[in-house]
């Protein structure tokens, strides 16, 4: 992976995930995601059309972009893998906070925060880095 997928991975936190319905035909959802320990995590609910899709058919597409002004460029990243759902006991991806969303006192993410703690209805998904794409952007093409 080069240094700039790397830095888009690191600071995107919107995403994109192409699934295959029960009929097969191609649906793309938004998705929050964390590039975290070699691969991509997100969490939905799993009566979703999207959690649905990733159980029945697991390989997906992920495309993640820049959060915001000062985002790194090209603009996005593509993630192609197998979504593989988490058992609901599954610890969450490590988090990462930056001190500025800390309270007062606190210098870590508390645990059973509702951030990362998961309800039940919720479930972890993560796809591995196997196959990614630096999507270029195309004002660089002119």
């Amino acid at each position: 992976m080069t240094d700039r997928a790397y830095a888009i991975l690191e600071a995107g936190t919107r995403g994109f995930v192409a699934t295959r319905t029960a009929a097969g035909g191609a649906v793309v959802h938004p998705i929050s995601v964390f590039h975290r320990e070699g691969a991509l995590w997100m969490n939905t609910y799993l009566k979703s059309a999207k959690a649905r899709n990733m159980i029945r058919h697991p390989a997906v597409a992920v495309v993640v972009v820049g959060s915001g002004d000062g985002a790194p460029r090209p603009p996005g990243v593509l993630v192609r893998g197998r979504a593989e759902l988490l058992p609901e006991d599954a610890d969450p991806p490590p988090a990462r906070v930056e001190p500025a969303y800390l309270l007062p006192g606190v210098t870590a993410p508390v645990p059973g925060d509702p951030i990362w703690s998961l309800d039940g209805r919720r479930r972890w998904f993560r796809v591995p880095l196997a196959d990614v794409t630096l999507l270029e952007d195309p004002d660089a093409q002119a």
